[in-house]
This record gives C-alpha cells, sequence and structure tokens, in this order.
C-alpha cells in the first residue's frame, strides 16, 4: 500500500485513526501492531511472512546477545546481521536478474515464477537496516535488547516508515512508545504535514514524471537534445519532490500517532559540495552508513588514502543498497569518487569558490548521477549522455499522433517546472521564518487560517490529479 493512494487516505487511515485515538493509551501500541501487518499484507500477503522471519530472528537474536558466553557473541552477532544481508542480498538480485536467471537455468512451475517475478516484502531494505541497527546496538551495550515483543514489533512495523523511511535506530522510537498520546496540535500538525507532502507528489512529482518517463522509459534515448535535457531536469525535481513528499507524508502520519520521525532531506539542491549534498539528501541513509559502516571502518583505516578508500565502500555499499545493477553501483561509485575527492583537499579549495560555481559544480554532479540512477542500463546512460551533448544522429521524427501524450508540448508542463524549482529552495521557510517573527497573535491567527484553507485546496486539487492520470507508486518503494 502506497500512503498517496486513495485505498490508504480514504479508507486504512481513517478507520485506523478513528479507532487509535479512542483507544486507551495501553491499546495504542498493539494497533499500531495491527496496523502494520494489514498495511503489509494490502497486496503483498505472502512477502509478509519474510518480514516476520526478520523480526522473530532479530529479536531472538538481540535476546540472545549479551547472555552469550563470550567466544559465542560474535557467531550470534553475525548470524543475525549475515541473516537480513543475505535475505536482502537475494531479493536484490531476483529483481536486478530473475529473468535472464531463469531464461538461462530453465526453471518451471513455482521456481520460475519465485525467480523471475519475485514477491518483495514491502520495505525489506528498511525493515533490514533497521533490524542490524538493532543488533548492533544491543552489541556494543548502547542500548538493552529489548525483551517486549510487542515493542520490537511495532518499532520494524511502524507502518508510516515502513515503505520508504526514514530509517530510525532503536532507542528513541522505543522511548517515544512509553507515552503514545498526541495532543490535538500535534495532529493538527500531522495533518498539515500529510498533506504537504500529498501536494508535493501529486501536483509537482506526478506530473513531472509525465515528462520524465516519457523520456527515460524508451528502450533508446531516441529524444531530440532539448527533450533530453528536459527529461533530465524534470527527474531530478520528480525525485525529490517524490521521496521527500513521501518522507513528508510519513513524518506527519507518525505526529498523529505520537511518534516524531526523523527529517530526511533538507533542501538537498541548495547544496554548495557533494558532501553538503549527501548532509542535506536521505540523511538518515547517511547517518546510518556513517554510524555502522565508516566509522569502523575508519578506525581500521589504511595508512594511504585510507579515509578515501573507506568512503569509496560505503558509496559503493549505497549504490548496491538501492540495487545491484551496475547503474546503480555507478550511480554509489560516482558519489564517492567526488567525495573522496573533496577530502583530499578540493573541499577546502572549493569552500573559496564563488557561491555560484559550488552550487552549479554540486548540481552537475548530482544530475551525472542521476542519469546512472534512472536509466535502465549502461547503454541507455551512454546514449543519454550523447543527447545531452547536442547529438541527433539517428533521430527520425515522429508523427503528432504518435507523440501524443508526450507532456512536453504542453505550456502547462513549464508551470509544474518552474513551481519544482521554486519550491527545490528554501523559500517557504524564509517567508514563514520571517512572518512569524514580525506579526502579532492576531495577525498570526489569520495567517494559519488563510495557509491551511489553502493547503485543504491544493490537497483537493492533488487528488483531482491523482484521479484523472493512473497511480504512480513512491520511487523508493522500489528499493
Amino acid at each position: 500500500m502506497d500512503l498517496s493512494s486513495l485505498t490508504f487516505l480514504f479508507l486504512f487511515l481513517p478507520i485506523f485513526l478513528g479507532i487509535y485515538l479512542v483507544a486507551r493509551k495501553e491499546m495504542r501500541l498493539w494497533l499500531i501492531v495491527l496496523a502494520g501487518l494489514v498495511f503489509l499484507a494490502w497486496g503483498k500477503s505472502a512477502a509478509a511472512l519474510w518480514l516476520g522471519f526478520v523480526l522473530l530472528a532479530s529479536y531472538g537474536i538481540g535476546l540472545l546477545l549479551p547472555g552469550a558466553k563470550e567466544g559465542k557473541r560474535p557467531f550470534w552477532l553475525w548470524l543475525g546481521l549475515g541473516a537480513n544481508l543475505l535475505l536482502l542480498a537475494v531479493f536484490k538480485f531476483l529483481l536486478a536478474y530473475g529473468p535472464r536467471l531463469q531464461a538461462g537455468l530453465h526453471f518451471s512451475g513455482l521456481w520460475a515464477d519465485l525467480v523471475k517475478t519475485p514477491v518483495v516484502p514491502l520495505g525489506l531494505s528498511y525493515v533490514t537496516f533497521q533490524a542490524i541497527s538493532y543488533l548492533l546496538d544491543v552489541w556494543r551495550g548502547s542500548i538493552p535488547p529489548e525483551r517486549n515483543l510487542l515493542r520490537f514489533s511495532a518499532y520494524l512495523l511502524f507502518f508510516p516508515k515502513l515503505v520508504s523511511g526514514p530509517l530510525m535506530r532503536y532507542k528513541p522510537f522505543a522511548d517515544q512508545t512509553l507515552d503514545l498520546n498526541p495532543s490535538f496540535d500535534a495532529i493538527a500538525d500531522g495533518i498539515r504535514r500529510l498533506f504537504v507532502g500529498f501536494v508535493k507528489r501529486a501536483l509537482i512529482a506526478n506530473q513531472l514524471a509525465l515528462v520524465a518517463n516519457s523520456v527515460f522509459n524508451l528502450p533508446q534515448p531516441l529524444v531530440e537534445p532539448r527533450f533530453a535535457w528536459l527529461g533530465l531536469i524534470t527527474y531530478t525535481l520528480q525525485i525529490y519532490f517524490d521521496f521527500s513528499g513521501y518522507t513528508d507524508m510519513a513524518v506527519g502520519l507518525g505526529r498523529m500517532i505520537g511518534v516524531q520521525l526523523p527529517e530526511n532531506f533538507n533542501f538537498p539542491y541548495i547544496a554548495q559540495s557533494v558532501s553538503d549534498f549527501w548532509h542535506r539528501w536521505h540523511m538518515t541513509l547517511t547517518t546510518w552508513f556513517r554510524e555502522y559502516v565508516f566509522y569502523p571502518l575508519e578506525r581500521r583505516r589504511l595508512p594511504w588514502m585510507g579515509q578515501q578508500i573507506n568512503i569509496l565502500i560505503v558509496f559503493l555499499l549505497t549504490g548496491m543498497w538501492h540495487g545491484l545493477k551496475p547503474t546503480f553501483i555507478l550511480w554509489g561509485l560516482w558519489h564517492g569518487l567526488f567525495l573522496a575527492l573533496e577530502s583530499l583537499g578540493f573541499g577546502r579549495w572549493l569552500s573559496r569558490v564563488w557561491r555560484p560555481l559550488r552550487h552549479v559544480y554540486t548540481l552537475v554532479i548530482v544530475m551525472v548521477g542521476w542519469i546512472f540512477f534512472r536509466s535502465s542500463n549502461l547503454t541507455f546512460a551512454l546514449g543519454f549522455f550523447r543527447r545531452l551533448a547536442g547529438d541527433a544522429s539517428g533521430l527520425s521524427p515522429l508523427p503528432f499522433l504518435a507523440t501524443t501524450p508526450l507532456p512536453f508540448i504542453e505550456p502547462s508542463m513549464l508551470v509544474y517546472l518552474l513551481i519544482g524549482i521554486l519550491f527545490s529552495m528554501p523559500l517557504s521557510s524564509f517567508v514563514a521564518t520571517r512572518w512569524n517573527r514580525n506579526v502579532s497573535p492576531k495577525a498570526f491567527l489569520a495567517y494559519r487560517i488563510l495557509a491551511d484553507l489553502l493547503l485543504a485546496s491544493l490537497f483537493v486539487l492533488g487528488l483531482s490529479a491523482t484521479l484523472s492520470q493512473s497511480f504512480l507508486p513512491n520511487i523508493y518503494a522500489s528499493f
């Protein structure tokens, strides 16, 4: 189930919140777990069994770690980590190479279906990473093992963050579940944040996707150079508004339930370096890799270029976390290369460069990376670079009817593009901050009412847009 689907917004969520908010506090943890199970099983009930395995295995091994004999503790830790990583790797491999594997080995019957079209558990990447962080925190002694299976289940199955995060460590989540009693203000703020996220996805990301998908879903990059640039720009904005919008919805839902989820984005496209970009983009994933991969590697750093090698390892793994296809791996290494260069001293030199040039440098690196990330294969990516460079060879104009409904012939797309560019910058935050400082309580109340009415109107427009076109699932749900 997708948080912005009409089924979720008008069936699942009202029923859950209606029961949750009138229930006694001691029953709310049960309701969170039950909602998570229903959310999981809605479309892929078989896949939920795999997450059940992750949950029970991580819970059991967490209990064994503190009491195990000294020689056995590493065994239990590696068993828990290995089980989670192996399950994740198998599904990533089948997603990337399942059809080829089935064709090469000639599986038949049930095995052919399992290999060719694996039923991937919803949110597997996020669940396994949070299970791993829990086991490592217990191993280090940062937290005691959780003996309450219900509370541990709520952590892994918390449906707002189940599909696309944000990633959250166990302790801050568990501490908040001790008093699940959201205030009226928290519920109101949560609804606003939910609406903002939905509008970002429905009115910006999904409209820009009409162009981006028309370009990148072609079997070959047979588009004119200007349309290649338009496709790249729209995808750059689409993935930001899609992912950050989904995160906004998750954070808003958490607020309504009484759990403050961590922020995941901080206007990444205003970054002044690749390092700055990764302090603003998917911040919880960056924090996870820094805490559980980079710092342990740094403690055993090689004497020559050790830090740069560790950075490349981290971003190789970051690419593989998204998928085992060469395009994702190259995307990760591309970012890792520039982060390594910045750590060598290029970053210090860059900090003295004129600010707009730093911004252009960062956007170029990020947008080149998105070409690898979005392309179906390396051949497409390399051909796409040729189009961006102005190569129009091999193109033949299509008749008008064959191009519809390609939206780059519609003037409205320029409006969505302009809105996307403007709202990828912190203009709204700047205006709100200045307004809050300089207005009276009555003026602020009037502002709040008008802002809420505008947001509600945009939400209705987003619903209309969703109903008028085919549903586009959250991009990061596939990871």
